[in-house]
């Protein structure tokens, strides 16, 4: 008995099957020819434009306007301001003096900053602050926690320096009973 080794048919792709694909191809190509094409001619709705009365003055033209406000203020504002000037500065002096030189606004520019025109502008404005003031507080949260991490880490280094005094005392200590005991 000689088991004779059989080979495997060869299964060849028929002719019909294999244009049958290259049309499925053929048809899915030109459809999505069809369809870029569509895109770019087909008209696109324009959005209706409104045509105001009156131009309305745009953001840059309100915050020149306030900053020319905050600077005729500053200018006619007559009281001096005072330095802090001594030769034993103090760490919470110099917080004051690093929160002078932060560009704050001048309260009265922003209380007779002109409004406004446009319902919209105003919105916008209070988006605008709003965005601002959440900033702020998170500014403020950040430092806030800054503030107790660095005082934490402050307590850390302090226990870890008083720890090493010891250590200094106890090796100079044993040094010292070893010299004496020789």
């Amino acid at each position: 008995m000689n088991p004779k080794k059989t080979r495997p048919l060869a299964t060849k792709p028929s002719k019909a099957s294999a244009k049958a694909g290259r049309r499925v191809w053929g048809i899915l190509i030109f459809i999505l020819l069809l369809i870029a094409a569509a895109y770019f001619i087909w008209p696109k709705p324009e959005p209706e434009s409104v045509l105001p009365v009156s131009n309305p003055p745009t953001i840059a033209e309100q915050t020149e306007a306030a900053q020319a406000a905050a600077m005729d203020d500053a200018t006619m504002n007559d009281e001096p301001e005072t330095l802090l000037i001594n030769s034993a500065v103090t760490d919470e002096s110099i917080d004051i003096v690093d929160d002078k030189n932060i560009d704050t606004p001048n309260p009265k520019a922003i209380l007779n900053a002109p409004l406004p025109k446009t319902e919209s502008l105003a919105k916008e404005e209070i988006d605008r602050l709003e965005d601002e003031r959440k900033r702020f507080a998170e500014q403020e949260k950040l430092a806030a926690e800054q503030l107790a991490m660095n005082q934490q880490l402050t307590d850390m280094k302090a226990e870890q320096i008083a720890l090493l005094e010891q250590q200094i005392a106890q090796l100079e200590a044993d040094s010292a009973a070893d010299a004496a005991s020789k």
